[in-house]
């Protein structure tokens, strides 16, 4: 197949992702003003709690109590105003940072790398008046008078765009779930998408899009694939995840060449493993399995696994 009827094939496995999920957004759906309002009341008064040292132990953990409860109820509500919810909480109780990121990471697995790195941003600004400025974030509604016009609020980081770049190398043919036939090393790029927006996409637990390639450096299969990567933070900067999708090769579908896997089809399911370490909040590395089969839809279904490293820089 050309590289032409390829790029249409996965532009076509990508439309029909996003028409299920109820269509990819470039914007956020507008989140009323009173959720911020809530969240931003809910930690100014945690704060001022936490700041005098009369405040009693009861009274401490009922105001946090509220606060982790207001944020985690809006994250729940507007999943894709993630950064802006987060960035309302923590401005406006910065005495409350590592508190909600432990509370956001426990309820919301997906969202914990978000929560830490704004729990940690030195970038982050408090203003004299947090609390108006917070709110005055970007919604269709006109923002508070109050707020600064030169401090306009960061791009949400979970606006639909890329959310990383990935590129490795590694073991081709390794023989993880079958006999070894193929030789060669692979080298892999991998662009991940921030997620889709909708019911379906929510109901899958939202998976990062994402499109890339194996390349086999003696001739053998290659592939291009797409599909969904769901990502989960162990705690100390350990990561593990894994992805579903389609790859198209361009490999043997039936063959008596003894060098060759018989792989059935042209286009193959495919699942992935990962297991990897952040040493910054861009930055990360990690290990790679991933495996590409018919699951015995034709008689001819020997699969393909390739292991190696990765590189993943996130936006």
């Amino acid at each position: 197949m050309t590289i032409l009827l390829r790029l249409v094939i996965v532009a076509g496995l990508l439309g029909l992702g996003a028409a299920l999920s109820g269509g990819a957004v470039a914007r956020d759906a507008t989140m009323p003003r009173d959720v911020l309002l809530r969240i931003a009341e809910a930690g100014d008064i945690a704060n001022r709690a936490e700041s005098r040292a009369a405040t009693r132990d009861l009274e401490r953990r009922a105001v946090a109590t509220r606060l982790s409860a207001s944020v985690i109820s809006a994250l729940a509500l507007y999943p894709r105003q993630a950064g802006v919810i987060l960035r309302t909480a923590m401005g406006t109780s910065p005495r409350h940072r590592d508190y909600i990121a432990e509370k956001v990471a426990a309820v919301f697995p997906g969202y914990s790398q978000l929560a830490w790195r704004e729990a940690n941003s030195t970038a982050t600004l408090i203003p004299k008046n947090p609390l108006l400025m917070r709110v005055a974030t970007v919604q269709t509604e006109p923002v508070l008078s109050n707020a600064s016009p030169a401090m306009e609020p960061p791009k949400s980081h979970e606006e639909f765009g890329i959310s990383a770049v990935v590129l490795g190398f590694g073991g081709h043919d390794v023989g993880a779930f079958g006999h070894r036939k193929e030789s060669g090393r692979d080298f892999n790029a991998e662009i991940r998408l921030t997620p889709f927006d909708g019911w379906l996409w929510d109901f899958i637990l939202s998976p990062e899009p994402h499109i890339g390639a194996h390349y086999n450096s003696d001739g053998n299969t290659s592939q291009v694939f797409v599909g969904g990567t769901w990502m989960f933070d162990l705690g100390w900067d350990i990561f593990a995840g894994g992805s579903l999708g389609f790859a198209l090769h361009d490999g043997e579908t039936d063959t008596d060449k003894l060098d060759r896997k018989e792989l059935g089809l042209p286009v193959l399911f495919r699942e992935s493993a990962e297991l990897g370490y952040s040493f910054t909040d861009n930055h990360a590395i990690s290990l790679h399995l991933d495996h590409i089969s018919n699951a015995s839809i034709t008689e001819n279904n020997e699969g393909l696994d390739t292991f190696g490293l990765r590189y993943t820089y996130r936006l």
